[in-house]
């Protein structure tokens, strides 16, 4: 599946599986929410924020696609993750 998938397609790849089976998602994303966007788009959305990865930081660490944040309840970091030098 790509980054973008319809209702039907994840229905299709959810049949397999019984309605008390739990989903799980890896990488230590813990799921929000679904929210209506438009016409005929749901977005699922996740409690970990998207972190900004800078070019320089892309150029030196082409394999790093994305990176989360997550927050304590009074703002301050979760955990501290230790980024390489630039």
């Amino acid at each position: 599946m790509s980054q973008t998938f319809t209702v039907g397609e994840l229905r299709a790849c959810l049949s397999v599986y019984n309605d008390d089976f739990e989903l799980k998602f890896d990488g230590g994303l813990s799921f929000y929410r679904i929210k209506t966007r438009g016409q005929n788009i749901a977005v699922l959305e996740f409690n970990e924020v998207q972190a900004s990865l800078s070019s320089r930081f892309k150029k030196k660490f082409p394999e790093v696609k994305v990176a989360f944040c997550a927050f304590e309840s009074d703002g301050s970091f979760l955990q501290t993750v230790n980024v390489p030098e630039l």
